[in-house]
Protein backbone atom coordinates (compact mmCIF):
# COMPACT_ATOMS: atom_id res chain seq x y z
CA UNK A 1 0.00 0.00 0.00
CA UNK A 2 1.26 3.47 -0.90
CA UNK A 3 0.91 5.40 2.34
CA UNK A 4 1.43 8.84 0.89
CA UNK A 5 -1.09 8.20 -1.89
CA UNK A 6 -3.67 6.99 0.67
CA UNK A 7 -3.02 10.05 2.84
CA UNK A 8 -3.26 12.31 -0.18
CA UNK A 9 -6.62 10.79 -1.10
CA UNK A 10 -7.77 11.03 2.52
CA UNK A 11 -6.82 14.70 2.57
CA UNK A 12 -8.87 15.33 -0.57
CA UNK A 13 -11.88 13.65 1.02
CA UNK A 14 -11.41 15.48 4.32
CA UNK A 15 -11.21 18.76 2.46
CA UNK A 16 -14.34 17.96 0.44
CA UNK A 17 -16.19 17.01 3.60
CA UNK A 18 -15.17 20.18 5.46
CA UNK A 19 -16.05 22.39 2.49
CA UNK A 20 -19.51 20.87 2.22
CA UNK A 21 -20.20 21.09 5.95
CA UNK A 22 -19.09 24.74 5.99
CA UNK A 23 -21.32 25.53 3.04
CA UNK A 24 -24.28 23.79 4.67
CA UNK A 25 -23.72 25.80 7.88
CA UNK A 26 -23.48 29.00 5.83
CA UNK A 27 -26.76 28.22 4.05
CA UNK A 28 -28.47 27.44 7.37
CA UNK A 29 -27.18 30.68 8.91
CA UNK A 30 -28.17 32.71 5.85
CA UNK A 31 -31.72 31.41 5.97
CA UNK A 32 -32.04 31.57 9.77
CA UNK A 33 -30.56 35.07 10.11
CA UNK A 34 -32.77 36.75 7.53
CA UNK A 35 -33.56 40.18 9.04
CA UNK A 36 -37.10 40.47 7.68
CA UNK A 37 -37.92 36.99 8.92
CA UNK A 38 -36.41 37.64 12.34
CA UNK A 39 -38.35 40.92 12.66
CA UNK A 40 -41.61 39.22 11.68
CA UNK A 41 -41.00 36.49 14.24
CA UNK A 42 -40.35 39.07 16.98
CA UNK A 43 -43.62 40.82 16.08
CA UNK A 44 -45.50 37.54 16.32
CA UNK A 45 -43.90 36.74 19.68
CA UNK A 46 -44.82 40.19 21.03
CA UNK A 47 -48.39 39.92 19.70
CA UNK A 48 -48.72 36.45 21.22
CA UNK A 49 -47.58 37.72 24.63
CA UNK A 50 -49.99 40.66 24.53
CA UNK A 51 -52.88 38.43 23.46
CA UNK A 52 -52.09 35.96 26.23
CA UNK A 53 -52.11 38.83 28.73
CA UNK A 54 -55.45 40.13 27.44
CA UNK A 55 -56.97 36.66 27.63
CA UNK A 56 -55.63 36.28 31.15
CA UNK A 57 -57.27 39.60 32.09
CA UNK A 58 -60.60 38.38 30.65
CA UNK A 59 -60.39 35.15 32.61
CA UNK A 60 -59.47 36.94 35.81
CA UNK A 61 -62.41 39.35 35.54
CA UNK A 62 -64.72 36.46 34.69
CA UNK A 63 -63.51 34.66 37.81
CA UNK A 64 -64.26 37.73 39.94
CA UNK A 65 -67.72 38.07 38.38
CA UNK A 66 -68.52 34.45 39.16
CA UNK A 67 -67.17 34.85 42.68
CA UNK A 68 -69.22 38.02 43.35
CA UNK A 69 -72.33 36.49 41.74
CA UNK A 70 -72.10 33.46 44.00
CA UNK A 71 -71.64 35.69 47.02
CA UNK A 72 -74.65 37.79 45.94
CA UNK A 73 -76.81 34.68 45.69
CA UNK A 74 -75.81 33.63 49.19
CA UNK A 75 -76.45 37.11 50.56
CA UNK A 76 -79.88 37.35 48.91
CA UNK A 77 -80.69 33.86 50.13
CA UNK A 78 -80.06 35.02 53.67
CA UNK A 79 -81.90 38.32 53.05
CA UNK A 80 -85.06 36.78 51.63
CA UNK A 81 -84.91 33.39 53.31
CA UNK A 82 -87.04 34.47 56.26
CA UNK A 83 -84.68 33.09 58.83
CA UNK A 84 -83.26 36.46 59.86
CA UNK A 85 -85.57 38.90 61.68
CA UNK A 86 -83.02 41.27 63.13
CA UNK A 87 -83.51 44.65 61.42
CA UNK A 88 -79.87 45.72 61.66
CA UNK A 89 -78.68 42.44 60.23
CA UNK A 90 -81.24 42.65 57.43
CA UNK A 91 -80.10 46.20 56.63
CA UNK A 92 -76.49 45.04 56.50
CA UNK A 93 -77.42 42.21 54.14
CA UNK A 94 -79.38 44.63 51.96
CA UNK A 95 -76.42 47.01 51.82
CA UNK A 96 -74.05 44.14 51.02
CA UNK A 97 -76.41 42.92 48.30
CA UNK A 98 -76.54 46.34 46.69
CA UNK A 99 -72.74 46.73 46.90
CA UNK A 100 -72.25 43.34 45.32
CA UNK A 101 -74.71 44.21 42.54
CA UNK A 102 -72.79 47.42 41.83
CA UNK A 103 -69.45 45.54 41.87
CA UNK A 104 -70.79 42.90 39.52
CA UNK A 105 -72.09 45.53 37.12
CA UNK A 106 -68.75 47.30 37.18
CA UNK A 107 -66.89 44.01 36.64
CA UNK A 108 -69.20 43.12 33.74
CA UNK A 109 -68.35 46.44 32.10
CA UNK A 110 -64.68 45.73 32.66
CA UNK A 111 -65.20 42.24 31.26
CA UNK A 112 -66.80 43.67 28.13
CA UNK A 113 -63.88 46.08 27.67
CA UNK A 114 -61.37 43.28 28.30
CA UNK A 115 -63.12 41.14 25.68
CA UNK A 116 -62.82 43.97 23.16
CA UNK A 117 -59.10 44.27 23.93
CA UNK A 118 -58.67 40.50 23.61
CA UNK A 119 -60.42 40.56 20.22
CA UNK A 120 -58.10 43.35 19.07
CA UNK A 121 -54.96 41.55 20.28
CA UNK A 122 -56.17 38.35 18.63
CA UNK A 123 -56.67 40.21 15.34
CA UNK A 124 -53.19 41.74 15.66
CA UNK A 125 -51.74 38.30 16.34
CA UNK A 126 -53.50 36.78 13.33
CA UNK A 127 -52.21 39.57 11.07
CA UNK A 128 -48.68 39.12 12.43
CA UNK A 129 -48.85 35.36 11.91
CA UNK A 130 -50.20 35.85 8.39
CA UNK A 131 -47.41 38.31 7.62
CA UNK A 132 -44.83 35.89 9.00
CA UNK A 133 -46.19 33.05 6.88
CA UNK A 134 -46.11 35.29 3.80
CA UNK A 135 -42.46 36.13 4.47
CA UNK A 136 -41.65 32.46 5.07
CA UNK A 137 -43.29 31.55 1.76
CA UNK A 138 -41.48 34.39 0.00
CA UNK A 139 -38.14 33.45 1.50
CA UNK A 140 -38.73 29.80 0.66
CA UNK A 141 -38.99 30.86 -2.97
CA UNK A 142 -35.98 33.14 -2.74
CA UNK A 143 -33.94 30.50 -0.96
CA UNK A 144 -35.06 27.61 -3.14
CA UNK A 145 -31.68 27.54 -4.89
CA UNK A 146 -29.84 27.55 -1.57
CA UNK A 147 -32.09 24.82 -0.21
CA UNK A 148 -31.56 22.79 -3.37
CA UNK A 149 -27.82 23.21 -3.02
CA UNK A 150 -28.05 22.18 0.63
CA UNK A 151 -29.89 18.98 -0.25
CA UNK A 152 -27.30 18.19 -2.92
CA UNK A 153 -24.43 18.71 -0.48
CA UNK A 154 -26.11 16.55 2.15
CA UNK A 155 -26.57 13.83 -0.47
CA UNK A 156 -22.84 13.86 -1.25
CA UNK A 157 -21.69 13.44 2.35
CA UNK A 158 -22.51 9.71 2.81
CA UNK A 159 -20.30 8.70 -0.13
CA UNK A 160 -17.45 10.94 1.05
CA UNK A 161 -17.74 9.60 4.61
CA UNK A 162 -17.77 6.02 3.35
CA UNK A 163 -14.63 6.55 1.28
CA UNK A 164 -12.91 8.33 4.18
CA UNK A 165 -13.61 5.47 6.56
CA UNK A 166 -12.38 2.91 4.03
CA UNK A 167 -9.07 4.77 3.66
CA UNK A 168 -8.66 5.32 7.39
CA UNK A 169 -9.17 1.60 7.98
CA UNK A 170 -6.16 0.88 5.74
CA UNK A 171 -3.80 3.17 7.68
CA UNK A 172 -2.13 2.40 10.98
CA UNK A 173 -3.02 4.55 14.02
CA UNK A 174 0.36 6.29 14.27
CA UNK A 175 0.21 7.38 10.62
CA UNK A 176 -3.31 8.64 11.06
CA UNK A 177 -2.36 10.55 14.21
CA UNK A 178 0.59 12.19 12.45
CA UNK A 179 -1.57 13.11 9.49
CA UNK A 180 -4.35 14.50 11.73
CA UNK A 181 -1.94 16.75 13.60
CA UNK A 182 -0.48 18.11 10.37
CA UNK A 183 -3.94 18.57 8.85
CA UNK A 184 -4.97 20.65 11.86
CA UNK A 185 -1.73 22.62 12.22
CA UNK A 186 -1.18 23.23 8.51
CA UNK A 187 -4.66 24.58 7.74
CA UNK A 188 -5.89 21.41 6.05
CA UNK A 189 -2.76 20.86 3.94
CA UNK A 190 -0.90 17.97 5.52
CA UNK A 191 0.17 16.23 2.31
CA UNK A 192 1.56 18.14 -0.68
CA UNK A 193 2.70 17.09 -4.11
CA UNK A 194 6.22 17.39 -5.39
CA UNK A 195 6.05 19.67 -8.40
CA UNK A 196 9.14 20.44 -10.50
CA UNK A 197 11.31 18.73 -7.89
CA UNK A 198 10.07 21.08 -5.14
CA UNK A 199 7.54 21.15 -2.34
CA UNK A 200 4.34 22.57 -3.78
CA UNK A 201 3.44 24.25 -0.47
CA UNK A 202 6.59 26.18 0.37
CA UNK A 203 8.64 25.85 -2.84
CA UNK A 204 11.80 24.44 -1.27
CA UNK A 205 13.80 22.36 -3.74
CA UNK A 206 14.36 18.69 -3.06
CA UNK A 207 17.44 16.60 -3.71
CA UNK A 208 17.27 13.59 -6.06
CA UNK A 209 17.57 11.24 -3.08
CA UNK A 210 14.65 12.93 -1.30
CA UNK A 211 12.52 12.62 -4.43
CA UNK A 212 13.39 8.93 -4.65
CA UNK A 213 12.45 8.42 -0.99
CA UNK A 214 9.16 10.24 -1.47
CA UNK A 215 8.33 7.90 -4.34
CA UNK A 216 8.71 4.83 -2.13
CA UNK A 217 5.22 3.60 -1.08
CA UNK A 218 6.19 2.71 2.52
CA UNK A 219 8.06 5.95 3.29
CA UNK A 220 6.57 9.15 4.71
CA UNK A 221 9.02 11.88 3.80
CA UNK A 222 8.43 15.32 5.27
CA UNK A 223 9.50 18.61 3.76
CA UNK A 224 12.58 19.88 5.57
CA UNK A 225 11.18 23.42 5.38
CA UNK A 226 7.45 23.32 6.13
CA UNK A 227 7.19 19.85 7.69
CA UNK A 228 4.40 18.60 5.45
CA UNK A 229 4.28 15.06 4.08
CA UNK A 230 5.62 14.98 0.53
CA UNK A 231 3.72 13.08 -2.13
CA UNK A 232 5.33 12.05 -5.42
CA UNK A 233 2.49 10.93 -7.70
CA UNK A 234 3.12 8.33 -10.34
CA UNK A 235 1.22 8.16 -13.62
CA UNK A 236 -1.29 5.53 -12.45
CA UNK A 237 -2.19 7.32 -9.21
CA UNK A 238 -2.50 10.61 -11.07
CA UNK A 239 -4.97 9.06 -13.48
CA UNK A 240 -6.95 7.58 -10.61
CA UNK A 241 -7.04 10.93 -8.85
CA UNK A 242 -8.24 12.75 -11.95
CA UNK A 243 -10.96 10.21 -12.61
CA UNK A 244 -12.35 10.55 -9.10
Amino acid sequence: MNKTFSLYRLQLLDTQRIQRLKRIRFIDQTIASDKALMKARRIVEKAAREHAQSESAVNEIQRKVEEKTLKLKLTQSKLFGGKISNTKELQDLQAESEALTRNIKKLEEEHFQALEIAEKTQAILKRAESNLQSIIDEKATENSLLLGEREKLLGQLPKINSQREALRAQLDPSTLEEYSKLFKNKAGLAVVEIVDDACKACGVELSPSEIQQAARPEVLLKCKSCGRILYKPDISSKKTDNQS
